[in-house]
């Protein structure tokens, strides 16, 4: 997943078994910012995507035990261990529907992301 200011992209992809690096896409995605979410600070876009991400997919990922999610961001994490240190009612909702979904969360440098090229 990664955010621009313009657009959310994200990728599913399945590793395969046999080549521990290989990874097979199966499904692409991108979501348009109007003008109200494309004035988010950058930590609340990060965040914002994740959420939309995660709820748009939710029906392919429902059951995935080892799902990992890889972002850019390192804050994300903070933020979604930190909830109630955030006073914005809002980002708290996409914290907590956030964490309805079993993941784990792995930074990944913006260099090697490969859903990097949005922003």
């Amino acid at each position: 997943m990664d955010t621009s200011y313009i657009a959310i992209g994200y990728v599913i992809a399945q590793d395969d078994p046999d080549k521990p690096k290989a990874r097979h896409p199966s499904h692409f995605g991108s979501m348009l910012l109007n003008p109200r979410e494309a004035k988010y600070s950058q930590p609340e876009l990060e965040l914002y995507s994740l959420f939309q991400s995660l709820c748009t997919v939710r029906l392919w990922i429902i059951g995935i035990s080892n799902l990992i999610i890889e972002v850019d961001a390192k804050y994300i994490k903070v933020m979604l261990n930190n909830p109630n240190i955030q006073p914005n009612v809002t980002i708290n909702r996409w914290i907590t529907g956030i964490l309805l979904f079993d993941f784990m969360l792995k930074h990944i440098p913006g260099t090697s992301h490969s859903p990097d090229g949005l922003s």
